[in-house]
C-alpha cells in the first residue's frame, strides 16, 4: 500500500463511480506541508482504502490504531484532522491541561462546578445531556476530585464554584460562579453581543465559533446518544434486498428509486413524537419488545432512550442520516445522530448536505456518503447500489465505530472538564 501512494495520490480515479464532476477518491488530498507525517499517512490510508474498494473491488483492512493517540487515562487524546482551508476560528480548545492558573475554591477540597440553565430549558434534552448525564459521567471519571451541582436560574450568590456552565442560556455575572461558560448548542438566538466578554463559549463546530470572534470558544460536540453497555457486533451479510431506514424530525425524505430492491422505512419524529418511548413499540413489537422491556431499558442508568434508538437502528441493514433543513442547523447543527448510528454498529449512509455534515465527512474521510446532486459524492441511488456490496457495508461499520470513539461520553466529558479549567486527573 505504501509503495502505491506516491504513484496514485495525485491521480483522478473513480470519477464515474463518484458521480458527475467527481474529483476521485485520492484527490484532492490536503497539502502535506500542513500536516505531520503521522497525520498525512492516516489520511492517505483512508483515501487509498476507499479507492481499492470502489475501483477494483478489493477490501483492505488497515491497522489504524496509530491514527489516534493511545494516551493514558489522565490525558485527553488529540483528534487527528487536516487543517480546514479558509475556515479558521479565533481560539480552539486545548485538550491538554490548561496553562492558566487553576481557580481555587475557598476551603474546598473538590473542584466545584455548577451546571445550570433556565427552568424552561431544563425540561429539554440538551440540559439532560450536558448537565444530568455530564454529572453521571463525571461521577465515574473524576468523582474523587470534582463535584457537579445541577440547578436552574437564578444561581445562588452564597455558594462558591470554581466554574459554571450554562446550557442555552446566559447567567448573570457573579463572582461566586467562577469561570463561566455558555454552551450555545442550537440556541441560535444567542448572539455574541448578548454574552459578556468575560464568559467563554462552547460551540459545535468551527463555523459556529466564527459567530463569537470576541470570545474564547471551545469546540465540544455532543457525545453519541447513550452509552450502550452490551457487546453487540453487527456483521454485514449478503442480502437480496436491503432494509433501509431513516428516523428524523420534519423534513423532506429522500426518495429511493423503485428498481433498487430496497425496503424503505421512514419515521418522522414530528408526526410520531419527539420522545421515542411514545412510539417505539409501533415499530418494535414484532421484534419481541414489550412495554415492560422498553421501560426497563428507558429507566436504566446504563442505557436510557439512546438504547431504544440503537435497537431500532439495528433492525435495518443501512440507516440514512440527513441534516435538518433549517439554515442554522445545516451550518451549525449537531452531528450526534450520525455518531449515534455509527456507535450502534449499523452502517450509516450520510447525506453530505450543509456545512456541518460536509465538514464531518470530510474531516474523518468517511466513505459512506451521498449527495442529492451527486457532484463530488455518489447520488443516493449510486450509494445504495454500492451498499449492496457486503464489503462496502462492513467498511462503513468499521470506519463508523472508529470515528465514534471521538464522541464517547468519557472523551467529551474530559474535553468539557478541561474547558472548565479542571486540571486534575481522570479515573476513566
Amino acid at each position: 500500500i505504501c509503495s502505491l501512494v506516491p504513484i496514485m495520490k495525485n491521480k483522478h480515479c473513480c470519477t464515474n463511480m463518484l458521480g458527475k464532476g467527481g474529483n476521485g477518491c485520492l484527490s484532492p488530498l490536503p497539502n502535506q506541508e500542513n500536516l505531520t507525517n503521522y497525520e498525512y499517512d492516516c489520511r492517505v490510508h483512508q483515501k487509498l482504502k476507499r479507492y481499492l474498494l470502489r475501483c477494483i473491488g478489493v477490501t483492505v483492512v488497515i491497522l489504524r490504531y496509530h491514527c489516534r493517540d493511545q494516551s493514558s487515562a489522565n490525558e485527553v487524546p488529540q483528534i487527528r484532522a487536516h487543517r480546514l482551508q479558509g475556515h479558521s476560528h479565533k481560539k480552539s480548545i486545548n485538550l491538554q491541561k490548561p496553562n492558566e492558573t487553576k481557580i481555587s475554591a475557598q476551603n474546598q477540597n473538590k473542584y466545584k462546578i455548577l451546571c445550570t440553565s433556565t427552568a424552561e430549558q431544563a425540561k429539554w434534552g440538551s440540559y439532560t445531556a450536558r448537565c444530568a448525564t455530564f454529572k453521571r459521567w463525571v461521577d465515574q471519571c473524576a468523582s474523587s476530585s470534582v463535584e457537579i451541582t445541577l440547578g436552574t436560574f437564578p444561581p445562588s450568590t452564597s455558594i462558591y464554584y470554581n466554574a459554571t456552565m450554562a446550557i442555552k442560556s446566559i447567567p448573570p455575572i457573579q463572582e461566586n460562579l467562577g469561570k463561566t461558560l455558555v454552551d450555545v448548542v442550537d440556541a441560535f438566538r444567542i448572539k455574541s453581543l448578548d454574552v459578556p466578554k468575560v464568559f467563554e463559549i462552547i460551540v459545535q463546530n468551527e463555523y459556529q465559533s466564527e459567530l463569537f470572534l470576541e470570545h474564547q470558544t471551545h469546540i465540544i460536540e455532543h457525545w453519541y446518544n447513550s452509552d450502550p453497555m452490551d457487546d453487540y457486533v453487527y456483521e454485514a451479510n449478503e442480502k437480496s434486498s436491503l432494509k433501509v431506514g431513516i428516523i428524523c424530525y420534519s423534513f423532506s425524505f429522500p426518495e429511493i428509486p423503485n428498481n433498487l430492491a430496497i425496503s424503505y422505512t421512514k419515521i418522522d419524529e414530528m408526526i410520531e413524537g419527539i420522545h421515542i418511548e411514545d412510539w417505539f413499540l409501533n415499530y418494535m413489537a414484532l421484534e419481541g419488545w414489550t412495554n415492560e422491556k422498553k421501560n426497563d431499558v428507558l429507566n436504566s442508568s446504563d442505557y436510557g432512550s439512546g438504547m431504544l434508538y440503537y435497537n431500532l437502528f439495528r433492525t435495518f441493514d443501512v440507516v440514512l442520516v440527513t441534516p435538518k433543513s433549517k439554515h442554522e442547523k445545516l451550518r451549525y447543527g449537531s452531528i450526534q445522530r450520525i455518531t449515534s448510528v455509527m456507535k450502534s454498529g449499523v452502517p450509516a449512509l450520510v447525506e453530505a448536505k450543509g456545512a456541518a455534515f460536509e465538514l464531518f465527512v470530510t474531516r474523518y474521510g468517511y466513505p459512506c456518503v451521498f449527495a442529492e446532486e451527486g457532484g463530488n459524492y455518489p447520488t443516493l441511488a449510486q450509494a445504495l447500489t454500492d451498499m449492496k456490496n457486503v464489503s462496502m457495508r462492513q467498511t462503513c461499520i468499521e470506519e463508523g465505530l472508529f470515528i465514534a470513539e471521538n464522541f464517547s461520553p468519557d472523551y467529551i466529558v474530559k474535553k468539557l472538564l478541561r474547558a472548565l479549567s479542571y486540571e486534575g486527573d481522570f479515573d476513566c
